[in-house]
Parts: structure tokens; C-alpha cells; sequence
């Protein structure tokens, strides 16, 4: 059995799960360099960047719409010799 996701839905869906929370961490460090924060408070500013991204990335995948986008679809079945 072969299953596909399409190309396209495949680089999103890669983009919400890794790449919200890459840019909210990278936002996040910006501005701790802009506020000169100090090393602990820029980790804290990153961890918490990062998981903001993570929640937005969660809750864009919980949507309907999103959902029917990522769900990989049968496209053939293989059939193994003696089946």
C-alpha cells in the first residue's frame, strides 16, 4: 500500500511544525540582543519564543481545514506475491 501526502501540504506542514517555532525563537533572541537582557533572561526570552511558536504551530494544526490538508491519502495498493 503507498501512501501520499502532496508535495506542497509536505513542505507546510513542515513549516508549521518546525519553522513557527524556529522564527519565535529567533524573534525572541533579537529582542533580547536589542534589550541587552541578560544570558538567563535571553534563554527565557528563547524557550519562550520557541514555544509560542510551538502553540501557534499546535492550534493552526487542530483546525479542520488544516487537518484535511495533512491527511496522507492512499494511492495504491501493492499486492506481495502469495497474497
Amino acid at each position: 500500500m503507498c501512501i501520499q501526502l502532496a508535495p506542497k501540504n509536505l513542505l507546510r506542514a513542515a513549516l508549521i511544525v518546525y519553522g513557527l517555532p524556529l522564527a519565535g525563537a529567533i524573534t525572541a533572541a533579537g529582542a533580547a540582543y536589542l534589550l541587552g537582557a541578560s544570558d538567563p533572561a535571553a534563554v527565557t526570552m528563547v524557550l519562550v519564543g520557541a514555544g509560542l511558536g510551538l502553540l501557534i504551530g499546535r492550534l493552526r494544526l487542530r483546525q479542520a481545514r488544516c487537518l484535511r490538508d495533512f491527511t496522507p491519502t492512499v494511492t495504491e495498493r501493492i499486492v506481495l506475491a502469495g497474497d
